[in-house]
């Protein structure tokens, strides 16, 4: 049975993000490799990927033995550093590249974006995001899915993709708070 994933800002090939956050590898080479592992042995061919943007640095050269070695079957939401020239050029390694998706599980809207975006405290909505690397998000419902993310090393560990599933329970817990924080403020659900 296939699964869902996600995960953001990978930085594959980008020496800056080795010191900016505190990756634990001595190469940018021992990072990719580390990545790819930790992808392979997460993901089966069948499965999907959102990945929420920042996928690599460089040009071709630096995607395609990345690309070509990642199994699953990739969404790729564009981020900031994530040259259009260079998409072009890969496209074929993905299933889709979007500027955002919005995705509706279980009455859930789920806004996939690389950057957190305020959509109030709405209990049926979620900003599904990277960008922020080892920041913490500003609101309860943005959930920051890269792999710095203090979200993903807690639940899953660094460089992890994070399971569909996982999302979704994380999401109850949130629009919990998200009730309790609009009943305090005496807004109707």
């Amino acid at each position: 049975m296939s699964q869902t994933w996600y995960t953001s800002d990978t930085h594959f090939s980008h020496n800056n993000i080795l010191k900016h956050e505190n990756r634990a590898f001595e190469t940018v080479e021992e990072m990719n490799e580390s990545l790819i592992e930790i992808w392979n042995n997460t993901v089966s061919n069948n499965d999907t990927i959102f990945h929420l943007g920042d996928f690599a640095f460089g040009g071709v050269t630096k995607w395609e033995p990345i690309l070509s070695r990642l199994k699953g079957n990739i969404n790729l939401i564009q981020g900031n550093h994530d040259d259009k020239k260079v998409l072009k050029r890969v496209a074929h390694h993905f299933d889709s590249i979007e500027t955002m998706v919005e995705k509706v599980i279980d009455k859930q809207h789920l806004f996939l974006f690389h950057y957190p975006i305020e959509i109030g405290l709405t209990p049926n909505a979620y900003s599904i995001h990277g960008h922020i690397h080892s920041r913490e998000s500003n609101y309860v419902n943005q959930i920051n899915v890269g792999v710095d993310s203090s979200f993903t090393k807690k639940n899953v560990g660094f460089g992890n993709l994070i399971p569909e599933e996982l999302l979704l329970q994380e999401l109850v817990t949130r629009k919990i708070q998200i009730l309790d924080l609009r009943s305090n403020r005496g807004e109707n659900v």
